[in-house]
């Protein structure tokens, strides 16, 4: 991502304002992510949904694989 964006004055969610010429910034007071257009907070928010489905699906394949290769033969001695 390019900076070549005009300085805007950007609003956190704890009331915080700030200028920024950067897509994404933090805010000082309580680091959470704010957006310089909405487009990017709604394309962040999704791919945040999206990295924890597939963490929990690795998760839960983990614990098959477990449960069917390593604790069923263990349990049936």
């Amino acid at each position: 991502m390019t900076n070549n964006l005009a300085p805007k004055t950007v609003e956190c969610k704890c009331g915080h304002a700030f200028e920024t010429n950067l897509h994404k910034s933090w805010c000082e007071k309580c680091c959470s992510p704010v957006f310089y257009h909405a487009k990017d907070q709604r394309r962040h928010k999704w791919s945040s949904y999206y990295m924890m489905t597939v963490m929990a699906t690795v998760l839960l394949f983990v614990t098959y694989l477990f449960v069917e290769l390593i604790a069923k033969p263990l349990l049936s001695l």
